[in-house]
């Protein structure tokens, strides 16, 4: 257990773990979009990659939710226009860090975690983008161009809770 690990620490190695997944399905299969991959019948919806490393794995929506040996992840994509796969948001963070006990033990103290996460919206580091696509995940400021920022986001959040209510 590291001590000194901080929520940079996790964001980069949940963006790390959802590349790797990525990573073992474009290599196995020879797909570029995983998605589009598992929606046209390359592989099945669930299943394990053993040999790969994943135990066990089960897409569903616009993510996929997979089981390593030491760690567990739940990773959503947003089209931004093309895939993107190193977005997060607190709920996602959290269960990644939950998997990891003794690695993540300092931030396991959940209301930590979530202020450390608004600290970061509201210092503008993260920011939820604006996208033809509703997205609920974060990425860093610096990955994202202008069009897909406004100094308000709660107009994301109108958009998605707008969008709700046609469910």
């Amino acid at each position: 257990m590291n001590k000194n690990l901080n929520i940079f620490d996790l964001i980069s190695d949940y963006q790390n773990s959802a590349k790797e997944v990525v990573d073992i399905f474009k290599l196995k299969f020879e797909v570029d979009d995983i998605l589009h991959g598992w929606h046209t019948g390359v592989y099945e919806q669930t299943g394990n990659l053993i040999e790969e490393g994943l135990k066990f794995y089960a897409f569903h929506g616009i993510g996929i939710a997979v089981h390593f040996e030491d760690k567990n992840g739940d990773f959503d994509f947003a089209y931004m226009p093309q895939l993107r796969h190193d977005g997060f948001d607190l709920g996602r963070l959290t269960y990644f860090m939950k998997s990891q006990p003794n690695k993540y033990n300092e931030f396991l103290n959940e209301e930590l975690l979530e202020s450390e996460f608004e600290r970061l919206k509201k210092e503008k580091l993260i920011y939820n983008p604006i996208t033809e696509c509703i997205t609920h995940l974060y990425f860093w400021t610096k990955d994202l161009n202008e069009n897909q920022m406004n100094n308000d986001q709660s107009i994301s959040t109108f958009k998605i809770k707008s969008w709700w209510k046609f469910w």
